[in-house]
């Protein structure tokens, strides 16, 4: 093929940040908020990334908008639009219901700007030792291990291998133990 004829491969160039404005923070604040459930810390660090995306774009300065952002969200949370302690309770239940332990499931909040407070502690708290037993339970039988493996074990590092697996989904070693030793006629 002649290399005046050789066609590139076709790359999409970013698209550009749109000027910010009060109007724009506050349609983009409502539309993310129309998708996504999301704390009061997290929204204010995807406002303040397409703020400093946008100036740093435009060459302005940012922070004349940091002060519209915290009166977005005093109001929101006013409103009951923000709600830390809802979208909480509703993260971790859906978390537990992925099988993710309580050290997993705290992370996760941490993540979304929860820090280490009241929150994450009655999060914590909602989930007893039964719940993450059922929660590890969940896991084993995602991931086929313990009794919901298709096969007996052969191997006498496999047993090791699972509980391995457990342990560094941030299960302790009596949850391991009882989850892999498990009947499932017991239940």
């Amino acid at each position: 093929m002649n290399s005046t004829t050789e066609k590139k491969p076709f790359k999409k160039e970013p698209k550009k940040p749109r000027k910010i404005s009060r109007q724009y923070l506050e349609n983009a604040a409502l539309y993310y908020l129309q998708r996504y459930a999301s704390s009061a810390e997290n929204l204010r660090a995807v406002l303040t990334r397409k703020v400093k995306r946008s100036c740093t774009f435009h060459e302005i300065e940012p922070e004349p908008f940091y002060p519209v952002i915290d009166d977005m969200i005093t109001r929101y949370i006013a409103s009951g639009l923000l709600n830390d302690k809802a979208f909480a309770e509703a993260k971790v239940s859906s978390l537990r219901r992925q099988g993710k332990s309580r050290q997993a499931i705290s992370a996760k909040l941490s993540v979304k700007g929860l820090s280490k407070s009241a929150l994450i502690h009655h999060a914590e708290e909602a989930g007893d030792e039964n719940s993450d037993l059922t929660a590890a339970r969940i896991l084993a039988r995602r991931k086929k291990l313990g009794p919901y493996r298709p096969q007996p074990l052969t191997d006498p590092k496999a047993k090791q291998k699972e509980m391995a697996a457990l342990a560094r989904a941030g299960y302790s070693y009596d949850i391991c133990r009882r989850v892999l030793d498990f009947d499932e006629d017991e239940e």
